[in-house]
């Protein structure tokens, strides 16, 4: 346990099962997000990485629109300063924030 987080043993494995699931999936969205949940193992995390990771590169307009219509603003109740934002909108400040850098290294800019 890591100050009081019971899961801190899990991270490297988390973020290495979600980097090779958004690798293998090319960097869409909807394949990394289901390549790293059906892996098992801590699967809402490694989906949550490889999403973020996949939308951090294609934007909000890579997220399937069914997917993200079921998704809420976030409440903040782990992060304060993330309430009221919506998933898609911090993918859009993360891509416009300088872009994300493909895998080729080719830069990606946001819309």
């Amino acid at each position: 346990m890591v100050d009081g987080y019971p899961w801190a043993d899990l991270a490297p494995e988390a973020v290495g099962l979600a980097l090779g699931a958004f690798t293998a999936a090319g960097g869409d969205p909807a394949r990394a997000m289901l390549t790293a949940v059906n892996m098992g193992r801590d699967a809402d995390t490694t989906g949550a990485i490889a999403g973020a990771l996949a939308g951090a590169l294609r934007g909000a307009a890579a997220i399937p629109a069914g997917w993200a219509a079921a998704i809420g603003p976030a409440r903040g109740s782990c992060l304060p300063s993330g309430a009221g934002y919506h998933v898609l909108d911090v993918a859009e400040l993360l891509v416009a924030a300088g872009g994300a850098v493909a895998l080729t290294g080719t830069r990606v800019s946001a819309g």
